[in-house]
């Protein structure tokens, strides 16, 4: 019975909650839909986006997988990947379109670099200490 007359009074709630909401809260002006127009075009911006989340997932996948990596032999793409490969084909592909310049290809190449050398530091650090424990590498 409880039940009953807190969905019942939940529900009244809600109904009348939507009612109160003005039609014109959810509808972007102008000048947010040329922002969002922008950023579709901006693809530096999403390409920084990305190049930071790789950076942010390879540094967190290293401290969850760090045991795995020393312990099982299994290949580096399936326990730990590289996640610039995927984002120097964006970068060149945009670049060779025209919606990269030369600058922002130049440090986001370098970048990819770093995300590079970051996850060969990441393995070379787990093969050495697979190496002290005594797994075969």
């Amino acid at each position: 019975m409880k039940c009953w007359v807190s969905l019942i009074l939940g529900s009244l709630s809600l109904f009348s909650g939507c009612r109160m909401l003005d039609n014109n809260t959810y509808t972007a002006s102008n000048r947010d839909f040329q922002k969002i127009q922008e950023y579709e075009k901006n693809y530096a911006s999403r390409i920084e986006i990305f190049l930071d989340l790789a950076e942010t997932e390879l540094l967190e996948n290293y401290k969850k997988k760090e045991f795995l990596m020393i312990r099982k032999d299994q290949p580096r793409a399936v326990v730990h990947p590289r996640k610039d490969l995927i984002l120097r084909n964006l970068i060149e592909s945009a670049y060779e379109e025209g919606d990269l310049s030369k600058k922002e290809f130049d440090r986001y190449t370098k970048r990819c670099d770093d995300l590079q050398s970051l996850w060969q530091k990441q393995w070379h650090s787990a093969d050495k200490k697979a190496r002290v424990l005594g797994y075969d590498r």
